[in-house]
């Protein structure tokens, strides 16, 4: 019986740390951060205009935002989310580059749905981290991106 509950225990806590939220990242580091910000989806979207539909169905779609920004020191914070990342059940969904400056999504799945979206925007002094939990579909995810010209080549 003790064998049967050390593998239950064991099965439980692998599994929960393979899918690591940004929310884990944000809680161990937010501290460092020149700004860091966590905010209800259901308060942003008063701020936007009602011409962005798309915006506004992926705020309706989410839960909870969390920003941070980073300048002193933001090479080695850089390095930490990397670390976190790989360890992590993310998937790189595109990244950006253009001189200096990187911009970098993730995304999480879980039972074919996005779980979280992550931005890591690098911008040759300093970086900008967005987590962003969702509960998206693919299909939700493509109309947004097919609805604002934005392809993959």
């Amino acid at each position: 019986m003790k064998n049967l509950f050390f593998i239950l225990a064991v099965v439980v806590l692998t599994s929960s740390s393979a899918q690591t939220s940004f929310k884990t990242f944000y809680t161990e580091n937010n501290q460092d951060a020149d700004l860091s910000l966590g905010l209800n989806t259901s308060f942003i979207a008063n701020f936007i205009s009602n011409d962005n539909e798309d915006i506004k169905e992926l705020v309706k779609k989410s839960k909870h935002t969390r920003i941070m920004v980073f300048s002193d020191d933001w090479e080695y914070t850089n390095s930490k989310f990397n670390k976190f990342i790989k360890r992590s059940k993310y998937d790189k969904l595109m990244k950006i580059r253009e001189d200096n400056d990187n911009v970098t999504v993730y995304i999480l799945e879980q039972k074919e749905l996005i779980k979280e979206i992550v931005v890591q925007i690098s911008t040759g002094d300093e970086l900008v981290l967005l987590g962003l939990k969702t509960n998206l579909t693919y299909d939700d995810l493509a109309r947004i991106l097919n609805n604002n010209d934005i392809s993959f080549n």
